[in-house]
């Protein structure tokens, strides 16, 4: 892929099927990217239904990524599809900012993918500060659903002010792989060569987009 001009892969680490569950397939697709040259974002889908709380399905993603001999900078948490998510708008709240403490207490910086229907349906004209954003905007899948690969489309929302990265493609192929395509901006990746040269002989870095951490939890208005 880097061959074609990309340099960074966003990687699910979480699975929402059932109650939730540590993604395993993403210890070798994260890998792949490392030998391939490319940096490596992992997000998280989490399971809004399940049994478990949101604190112990970061834990799983965050413990089997550490078990992998990973070290974990960022998850970026899927907040998209408000059919998967309670209908009570203060649980939702609830059960983000308990993601939030749980990775703050482990040195993991919290982003969010989502766009501003997503959020507002989800977490109504709930706020949150100084939040790294990676937004979705595509007319549909394929080719023909792509947006400008550019963030003039953004509208601020929820309190972020600009975007880290914006998802303009979904279900395309590239090297017979369906992926989603991602731009981001450029002062985004600045400390990612620097963290994975440090660790090379080590640990594989996951996270470099920047270190904006989150200064408070998700707040309702």
């Amino acid at each position: 892929m880097r061959s074609y001009g990309y340099r960074a892969v966003f990687i699910r680490g979480y699975n929402p099927s059932g109650m939730g569950s540590f993604d395993i397939n993403c210890v070798n697709n994260i890998r792949n990217a490392r030998q391939a040259g490319l940096g490596t974002e992992v997000f998280m889908t989490p399971q809004p239904r399940s049994t478990k709380r949101s604190s112990q399905q970061f834990l799983e993603l965050y413990q089997g990524l550490k078990n992998a001999n990973m070290q974990v900078n960022t998850v970026w948490v899927q907040v998209t599809s408000p059919i998967n998510w309670d209908t009570n708008r203060q649980q939702n709240i609830n059960f983000l900012n308990e993601i939030i403490t749980t990775a703050n207490s482990y040195g993991v910086i919290i982003g969010f993918y989502t766009n501003a229907y997503d959020w507002s349906q989800i977490l109504g004209t709930a706020t949150v500060d100084n939040a790294m954003l990676w937004y979705w905007n595509v007319y549909g899948g394929g080719v023909s659903g792509e947006t400008a690969p550019n963030f003039d489309d953004f509208r601020q929302f929820a309190k972020f002010t600009r975007p880290v990265a914006k998802q303009f493609g979904q279900v395309e192929y590239l090297c017979g792989v369906q992926v989603n395509r991602d731009v981001y901006a450029v002062s985004s990746l600045g400390q990612s060569s620097k963290s994975t040269a440090a660790n090379s002989r080590t640990e594989i870095v996951i996270g470099s987009f920047g270190d904006k951490k989150l200064t408070g939890l998700v707040k309702s208005l």
